[in-house]
């Protein structure tokens, strides 16, 4: 049984995220309205804060999530719950996710 909140759908766009303990790039490669997987060139800890500046293919504008917190990792793989994004930033998510 799957617990989760929000659908996920496979992709593979483009991420950066940085915080207290860690830059990086990588790739999301699934993605709902409330979190990510990302592979990373970067180890993340779990219970660490990242900022994501995401390549959303629709548009030039990254889209930002102010806070996301690792809620598992796995090598350069890990787990992200969104905690923090604008409204804007949110819509924009929601948008591209019904493209899905």
């Amino acid at each position: 049984m799957d617990l989760r909140d929000h659908p996920r759908f496979e992709v593979n766009v483009p991420v950066s995220f940085f915080g207290d303990q860690i830059n990086g790039k990588g790739t999301i490669t699934n993605l709902s309205a409330g979190g990510c997987a990302v592979k990373g060139d970067a180890k993340a800890s779990i219970g660490a804060f990242l900022e994501l500046n995401v390549d959303l293919p629709d548009t030039q504008d990254k889209l930002i999530i102010e806070v996301a917190v690792v809620r598992w990792s796995i090598g350069t793989k890990f787990g992200l719950d969104f905690l923090q994004l604008d409204a804007e930033q949110e819509n924009r998510l929601r948008r591209f996710i019904k493209t899905l």
